[in-house]
């Protein structure tokens, strides 16, 4: 007898169905099969008991974001960082003030920080949160504000003019009460600025039953459309400033890669994770330029949504 799907954490629906079963093709960190389900009720995919309680285990040591891969000096990163610098410094313009403060969420020592103080002079205090130590010094060197704890426990007593989750709301098992939480820290005039994967997409409809690197199973607990988030933000006190399509090569390439693993026409496994194979530069490369080809015309692999308190 197949067990009951847990109820959605979004909405609390109920009778989900499922919508896909992967596996770790990443980072091999088990062989268990992990269930994905789809809330009929508010369109949100989530994972099925996502296993909260051993993020340790399905965050390995050589994580991509635990290695640096943001201070990559490869041609599709290179390209990424001027593409993201160039972002904020449309974002930064649409902030008033003189002096702006900008928290970061998830992002390691804060290199997205830096590229916020590169984009902007009025960018003039930064606050990074996330899980691990480690990259406290280095985020402490760099002249950020290191919090080190999950983004549900932080508190502050500042409010920010800029919040960034990039690739992280995704990661969090209840996203309501973090959109909540980064309501209540933005500034009357500030932004929240939110990139995660959608579902509603080319990538996810060819590989949704063969382990879509959307899923980044098992650590996306909850995925989303563009009308899905936006209205989750309403109900969090947010709305919408701006909302579009981008690029999401890495899940196009993890993807491919996924299936050529299957077939036993690609090696990569725990030692020797996707992304650190050469084939996955090209692969991202590719499918960048096939995603913003595709932008004119249809959805493409991630969401870009840019909140602000409800007025």
């Amino acid at each position: 007898m197949t067990e009951q799907i847990m109820d959605c954490p979004v909405c609390g629906g109920k009778n989900p169905e499922l919508f896909a079963e992967a596996y770790d093709k990443e980072y091999f960190t088990s062989d268990e099969k992990y269930r994905y389900a789809r809330c009929e009720q508010c369109t949100a995919v989530y994972l099925d008991k996502p296993p909260t309680d051993r993020l340790h285990e399905i965050y390995p040591p050589n994580y991509y974001s635990y290695g640096g891969i943001e201070n990559s000096t490869t041609f599709t990163e290179r390209v990424k960082a001027r593409l993201d610098r160039r972002m904020l410094r449309k974002v930064l313009r649409g902030i008033p003030g003189r002096r702006l403060r900008v928290l970061d969420i998830g992002g390691g020592a804060g290199w997205m920080l830096d590229v916020a103080r590169a984009a902007s002079s009025r960018v003039a205090e930064t606050h990074e949160v996330d899980l691990k130590k480690e990259p406290a010094e280095a985020a402490e060197r760099a002249g950020h504000v290191y919090h080190c704890m999950a983004v549900e426990d932080f508190t502050s007593s500042q409010r920010f003019d800029l919040i960034m989750m990039l690739s992280i709301i995704e990661h969090v098992p209840d996203p309501r009460s973090v959109l909540r939480r980064m309501a209540d820290l933005l500034t009357d005039d500030g932004l929240l600025l939110v990139k995660t994967p959608n579902t509603a997409t080319l990538d996810c409809r060819l590989f949704r039953h063969r382990n879509w690197g959307g899923f980044h199973c098992p650590r996306h607990f909850v995925l989303f459309t563009a009308a899905g988030l936006a209205r989750l933000g309403a109900e969090c006190g947010l709305e919408v400033v701006r909302s579009q399509y981008t690029q999401g090569a890495p899940q196009w390439a993890l993807s491919v890669m996924a299936w050529l693993s299957d077939r036993g026409m690609l090696r990569i496994s725990a030692d020797r994770p996707a992304y650190t194979h050469p084939v996955y530069e090209l692969l991202t490369a590719l499918f960048a330029a096939v995603d913003y080809a595709r932008l004119p015309f249809a959805p493409t692999a991630q969401i870009v949504v840019t909140f602000r308190r409800a007025r």
